[in-house]
């Protein structure tokens, strides 16, 4: 394990690299004789440029990864860091930052792929099974070939604080494996259509504290229709009045899209999910009178199914509805209210609460109880009238109900509930607060 610098000023891929005197003068020069475990300073004058592609495939392993960081080069090692290196292809060539089975961590540089070109060059974060962490880099796509994008492999990658450019509409990020956005964001934007597109069975996203009020306002997050995809948003900046969906397409058996507290403005209850068999959105109109608010603005969320929703397993399911519970060795009974507009009323076969509790004595394991029919052969029952206030703005046949279980906690904790949409095309308003009596 060595330290080795990088400057392009002065360096020589001929030199050894391992000081700035004898620095090699690209990347790819130290990438050609790092070993695992390696520690790379480039320097923050760094700017290498080629109109050839690039691969970085770095020696990095779990036990022993290489770190590739860019810092202030008047002390060696440096004794501060920086982010201002630069690392640019020209014409229609393409940049791999890390590539096999990589093990590597990169800080504070500039990767741009295709710069003043028209054809295609992407960026490839990471290839194969490997892990790759970039932290406060930028990703450039300085081409306007409509294939380009910015492509994250079957492994994991982690971005922490770092910016995205594009440079045409069709321009997006490709996702195979786990990918993660932590901090960082869009920078000035060409009104990308897509975001992300998830381009494998199980591939997953996610992503928090992210900056995409430079995007478009009809921008979408994804357009997928793969099983098993997930993608997750939380504390997110949007582009101002955004009108995009969380996925434009219809989501594959057992894909999830999820967006939570994401918005342009000062509100903290937007929602967003969508999966197989329907969308759950938040609603201010039809709201519960003494329901579920932020402190200021009452909110409900409205659940719409759609045609494949049928009982007993193919359910639209609501985010989890959590709230502490202090009792134990006592029932009691936890009930969620819910108004849809119908003379009819809505049955135990169509929605439920299926609640999580603490039911074992001397151990955290929880118990399951719900408010189903019991089994596929069952009757179906109507679930039970309410005497709830809501505010019913424009429907026809408000019907208020509630769905109630009981049960008796034997530990102290949280008891978490779901809500279970299962008939096709009927919309139904959940109050998400959990009534415990």
């Amino acid at each position: 394990m060595t330290t080795l610098y990088v400057r392009s000023t002065d360096g020589d891929d001929a030199d050894n690299g391992t000081t700035w005197a004898l620095a090699k003068a690209t990347l790819t020069g130290v990438a050609a004789i790092d070993v695992a475990g390696d520690v790379i300073w480039v320097s923050q004058n760094h700017a290498e440029s080629t109109a050839a592609a690039i691969s970085f495939d770095w020696a990095g392993t779990a036990a022993n990864p290489t770190r590739v960081i860019c810092g202030n080069d008047g002390a060696e090692p440096p004794t501060a860091l920086a982010t201002t290196a630069t690392v640019t292809t020209t014409g229609n060539s393409g940049i791999t930052c890390s590539s096999s089975f990589d093990l590597v961590y990169v800080y504070g540089i500039s990767f741009i792929a295709g710069s003043a070109a028209s054809g295609t060059a992407s960026i490839t974060l990471g290839a194969a099974q490997g892990r790759a962490h970039y932290d406060s880099c930028v990703f450039d796509l300085a081409s306007t070939g409509t294939s380009s994008t910015i492509s994250c492999g079957a492994g994991k990658i982690i971005c922490t604080n770092c910016n995205f450019q594009f440079s045409a509409t069709a321009h997006k990020i490709v996702v195979s494996g786990f990918t993660e956005l932590t901090g960082g964001s869009v920078l000035s934007d060409t009104a990308i259509t897509t975001l992300f597109i998830l381009n494998a069975a199980g591939a997953t996203v996610l992503v928090e504290g992210f900056d995409l009020s430079n995007c478009a306002a009809a921008m979408n997050l994804c357009a997928n229709t793969d099983p098993c995809n997930r993608l997750m948003l939380r504390n997110c900046k949007m582009p101002a009045s955004w009108s995009g969906s969380v996925n434009s397409s219809t989501p594959g058996p057992g894909s999830v899209f999820e967006l939570h507290n994401c918005d342009s403005a000062d509100t903290n209850y937007r929602l967003q999910k969508k999966t197989q068999f329907g969308n759950i959105t938040h609603e201010t109109t039809i709201v519960g009178g003494a329901g579920a608010t932020d402190g200021t603005t009452a909110i409900s969320w409205k659940m719409v199914s759609n045609a494949d929703a049928e009982w007993n397993h193919q359910t639209l399911d609501s985010p989890e509805i959590v709230q502490w519970n202090e009792t134990t060795g006592s029932a009691i009974t936890a009930t969620i209210e819910i108004v849809h507009d119908s003379l009819t009323n809505i049955t135990d076969q169509q929605i439920w609460v299926e609640v999580q509790y603490l039911g074992t004595t001397g151990f955290p394991l929880s118990l399951f109880v719900d408010d189903a029919a019991a089994d596929y052969i069952t009757a179906a029952a109507d679930q039970a009238d309410s005497s709830a206030s809501w505010t019913t703005t424009g429907l026809t046949n408000p019907n208020t109900q509630k769905l109630n279980v009981t049960f008796t906690p034997q530990e102290k904790g949280y008891i978490h509930a779901v809500v279970k949409l299962a008939v096709a095309s009927k919309t139904v308003y959940v109050d998400p607060k959990i009534t415990v009596s």
